[in-house]
Formats: structure tokens, sequence, C-alpha cells
């Protein structure tokens, strides 16, 4: 079976909530991996022990591997490493963060999905969580289908896709508006990428998720998604980099039979990317506009956390 990689920190009732979803599945091959924590942040510590603590007490299966890491390496090296040494081991993985609870569905979609298009080049990802409504997709049924934009809360990668992942944002700082244009559809959208890959290559935001999407998009790759959400994000209320509260309301988690949602061909869902592209990434003139206000705070927070850091 693949391994299912938790990323972890310091949210034990999260993190709870999580395991005991799949002790309730009996998921049976895990990898916890847990940042360490800040030294500058009071009780930080404690609240990683603790999330510690329930890894060690996982009971109902013996194959478990435990990463602890000694100090805070944040969201975005502690995500990278962890996928690298998991897939590197395993050679695929699925990675699901603590705020996250699985539906009954979602494992034996990803399982699925990895073992059918684990030779197909095209396709470097596949999403657990789905947020485009069904009247906003293009593509008929709740089969799999194609998109542009990966998802980052609960996926599977192989390690054939990752060993590309590219944490310098190489091609995203020298791609031009118009290959970005390429592939979101339009100049706008295109703009408005070159905002976000700026303010991940300045650290403005401690972001792997656009390193892996500028990574996948610089080989024309595509992510494969379940046409009905398969699990539940429970992360906007204390996200370590949520600065904004989302304009989309959660799906129901899918619970019906797993052949109505593994069956099919997948095909690109233009339709259901153009809903993305519009309510999660704000591709227009008002997200490009609001960008410019984002990287002033996201800059003001970043300065913060230095000043920090040294009178730590």
């Amino acid at each position: 079976m693949t391994p299912i990689l938790l990323m972890a920190y310091n949210r034990a009732d999260k993190f709870g909530r999580l395991l005991d979803r799949l002790r309730s599945v009996n998921a049976q091959n895990i990898i916890v991996c847990v940042d360490g924590p800040k030294a500058h942040v009071p009780g930080d510590a404690d609240r990683v022990a603790a999330v510690r603590a329930l890894a060690e007490g996982i009971d109902w299966t013996n194959n478990v591997e435990l990463t602890f890491r000694p100090a805070n390496l944040g969201l975005r090296a502690n995500v990278s490493l962890s996928v690298t040494e998991s897939t590197e081991k395993h050679g695929r993985v699925i990675v699901i963060e603590d705020d996250t609870v699985p539906g009954p569905n979602m494992i034996p979609f990803l399982e699925s999905m990895l073992d059918r298009f684990a030779d197909d080049k095209r396709i470097e990802h596949v999403s657990g969580y789905h947020l485009v409504p069904p009247q906003f997709s293009g593509v008929p049924g709740i089969g799999p289908r194609l998109s542009r934009y990966p998802e980052s809360y609960a996926w599977a990668t192989w390690q054939r896709a990752w060993a590309g992942y590219d944490d310098h944002l190489t091609w995203a700082m020298n791609a031009s508006v118009a290959d970005i244009q390429r592939i979101v559809g339009t100049r706008i959208g295109a703009l408005r990428w070159k905002q976000n890959f700026a303010d991940a290559h300045a650290g403005r935001i401690s972001t792997w998720a656009y390193r892996w999407l500028a990574s996948m998009w610089s080989r024309d790759a595509w992510a494969l998604s379940p046409g009905v959400n398969l699990a539940h994000y429970a992360g906007h209320d204390d996200g370590t980099h949520t600065v904004l509260t989302p304009k989309w309301t959660e799906l129901p988690v899918y619970d019906g039979p797993l052949d109505a949602i593994v069956e099919g061909d997948p095909h690109p869902d233009l339709e259901a990317d153009k809903w993305i592209a519009k309510m999660v990434f704000e591709e227009n003139l008002y997200g490009l506009s609001r960008g410019v206000a984002i990287s002033a705070v996201l800059e003001a927070r970043k300065r913060a956390r230095l000043r920090q850091a040294k009178r730590a």
C-alpha cells in the first residue's frame, strides 16, 4: 500500500482528529513528520510535544515511521523535504496535512489513480480535495478530470514527478507573461501569477505549493482531480499562512460508491479551472490590484518575523 505522509506541527486537536479518522479506516502504512518548535514562541515546545505524543501513540498498525524535526523548518521546507524523503524511499506517497479529514473514499481514490496513471508522464499530481461546484464543471459525471491547479491539502504524487520539484522557482521567475498565459489562458491571470511567484521568491510567503505548481507548469504537466470532494479542510481558522477568508463554500464530502469516481478517461476540465482561477486565485483585474496590497501585508509580516527571530 502507498505510504500516507502526515504533515503536523503544533495543533494536537486537529492532528488527533486526523488520527481518529485514519484509525477508523485502518490505514496501515503511516509516515508522520512533525516540524520542530519555534524557539522564540512561548509554549510552542509544549504544543509540539503534545503532537509528537499523539504520533507515538499510534497503535492500530505497526507500520509507522516517525520523523521529529529538532528545530522549526517552516511549512515550505518541511513539506518539500518530507515529500522528497518519502518518494525517494517508497516511490510514491499520499500527503495529508493535519487540518484535513479524509472522507471514506479519499485514500482508495488516490491509491487507484496512483496505480492507474503511474506511467502517464502528463500527470504528476492527484488531488483528494475538490472545490468546484458541479454546475461550474465542463466535464460530465463525477469521474476523474484534469486540472492545471494541484490541490495542496490532501494529495498524492510519484517520485518520477516530485524529482522535478524546483525550490528555486527557476522557471517561474524566468517565464514570460506569454509563457504563463499559455497555461492559464488569460494575460491578467498570467500577471497575477507573476505576482504570486514574486511573493514566494522574495520570501513574503513561505509556500511549497506555488513552487510545486510552477514545477509542473514548466513541464506542461497536469493534476488529476476527482469530480467530487473527498475530504474536509479545517485550516482556514488558524492556518499558518492563511491571510484571507475563502470566497467559496466547501462541498459536501462524497460517500457514494468508489467505482463512480474512478471510472472514465480524464479530460481537461477547462470550465472548472476558470472557476478556480476566479474564485481561488483571483486571476482578474480586482485580484491583480489587490495583489499589490496583499504583497505589502506579507512583506510587513515577513519583516516582523525577522525582527522577532533576531530578538530571540
